[in-house]
């Protein structure tokens, strides 16, 4: 196997696509705690990257050279201004939640606005990983570590001062502390309820919390 990390293009939207429904929504906590990929899954067709942050230049791909180039991981980033985050927070906040997927986008906006960071590190944009994924059957094999120290890299040359990931899951949070990223809010999935104080989310073990992870470049 030959690998390279490389920026994530136009033309790789489709095969990313496809790649983050088969090896990210099967895995995710979020989904996996109401066997909700299931439904995320069912619409092949669907364009889950969005082309407007894949042209900004800071998503990144592993690909496999030995397999013809195939994608084998994907760190999807984008910039994320404080103005960007209080809007879409602004968005939320009085709507009502009756579907899973509206609780999951209150409380991802939600746990990012409570960290602060933005503030913390007196900072008005950072480069946000929204996704890392690596191909399952490769894992263990320190592809996302790669994808991580890359986008580092990437935002050092972008002249942004900090980078932040939302980990939903214990594996990708010690990913992260292990490139040097620091813990800076964190909250219980069985802190959040719905109307009715019912838990909306139940992941299995070991995931029981979010974290908010940061690094100053």
């Amino acid at each position: 196997m030959t690998t390279i990390v490389r920026e994530m293009l136009e033309t790789d939207i489709d095969e990313a696509s496809c790649f983050f429904r088969e090896h990210f929504m099967k895995h995710e906590p979020l989904l996996e705690s109401h066997g909700k990929c299931l439904q995320a899954n069912a619409n092949s067709n669907k364009r889950e990257l969005d082309e407007s942050v894949v042209r900004e230049g800071l998503s990144l791909v592993i690909v496999d050279q030995s397999r013809g180039d195939r994608i084998v991981g994907v760190a999807y980033a984008g910039v994320l201004s404080a103005s960007e985050l209080e809007s879409s927070w602004n968005e939320l906040k009085h709507k009502k939640r009756t579907k899973y997927m509206e609780h999951i986008k209150y409380f991802l906006v939600n746990i990012k606005r409570n960290a602060q960071f933005f503030r913390r590190y007196d900072v008005s944009k950072a480069l946000y990983l929204k996704v890392l994924v690596v191909d399952a059957s490769m894992q263990r094999q320190g592809l996302g570590r790669r994808l991580v120290t890359a986008l580092i890299d990437v935002a050092r040359a972008k002249g942004l001062a900090l980078l932040v990931a939302t980990c939903t899951g214990c594996y990708s949070t010690k990913l992260m502390a292990s490139v040097g990223m620091e813990c800076v809010h964190s909250e219980n999935y069985c802190d959040f309820k719905d109307d009715d104080g019912n838990i909306v989310f139940k992941p299995s073990a070991p995931h029981t919390k979010a974290s908010i992870m940061v690094l100053k470049l």
